[in-house]
């Protein structure tokens, strides 16, 4: 059972939260991380659309990317499978960008890091695949109609938006995940603000469909997430849906 999306601000996004305090939060995500295999969960979606015959690496963007863990994870794995993969993440955080490069250099893979706030700049572009992990919930509904739609015209194949699923069930669940993996109280309280402010696969995919004019597919996922994939060529001319 769901209940209305409550928009609710996250401790993480304070700029007065100093470097110290964001590693512990950021640590902690990667623990939640790790436990719900959101990285596991989306490779697979992801490698499918390297061709067998393409010589060329598969490019990969990861907008806000956080600590990147779940990006470094791809990159782990697709060395694992030897696998050509250019996995390029971006976020409007130094912190943030400063714990992509650890995490990538410590894993010894390759990960290019790119400081940038995607409401103020264009997304790059050329990229095969643009993916979105856990960032709609901070969005209203304009906002992430411009995110889709810049990510549609950074991608040449597809976009994957992986986010939290807003019910009840999930907002307990990762509210006792949290208190469990968590040691910060930043983290923890973001967690349960998170579900509270995260879209319904019904929402998410009407704005989807208006804001790309191609048909996409949403799904809901174990433990707590639902996943847009969009791949399909457009048909139409977008127009604009929100000022």
């Amino acid at each position: 059972m769901s209940f209305d999306r409550v928009r609710e601000p996250v401790w993480i996004d304070d700029p007065s939260i100093d470097a110290a305090e964001f590693q512990r939060v950021r640590m902690d995500e990667l623990r939640l991380n790790q436990a719900t295999r959101v990285a596991e969960m989306l490779y697979p979606l992801i490698i499918r659309y390297q061709s067998p015959q393409s010589r060329r690496p598969l490019t990969v963007l990861d907008v806000s990317s956080g600590n990147g863990d779940i990006a470094v994870r791809w990159a782990v794995k697709a060395a694992h499978d030897r696998r050509a993969i250019q996995i390029t993440t971006a976020d409007t955080n130094q912190h943030a960008i400063d714990e992509q490069q650890r995490l990538a250099e410590r894993a010894r893979v390759e990960v290019k890091s790119v400081r940038l706030e995607c409401f103020q700049s264009p997304l790059p572009t050329g990229f095969d695949v643009v993916v979105s992990t856990m960032l709609m919930h901070r969005l209203d509904d304009s906002q992430a109609f411009r995110l889709l739609q810049s990510m549609q015209g950074s991608a040449q194949q597809a976009i994957i938006v992986c986010d939290f699923r807003r019910s009840r069930l999930n907002c307990a669940l990762y509210n006792v995940a949290s208190r469990l993996l968590a040691r910060s109280a930043v983290c923890r309280h973001d967690a349960v603000a998170r579900i509270h402010s995260s879209f319904s696969e019904r929402e998410i995919s009407r704005i989807a469909r208006s804001a790309l004019a191609r048909p996409v597919r949403v799904r809901s996922v174990l433990p707590c997430y639902f996943i847009l994939v969009a791949d399909e060529a457009v048909q139409t001319e977008m127009v604009p849906a929100f000022a």
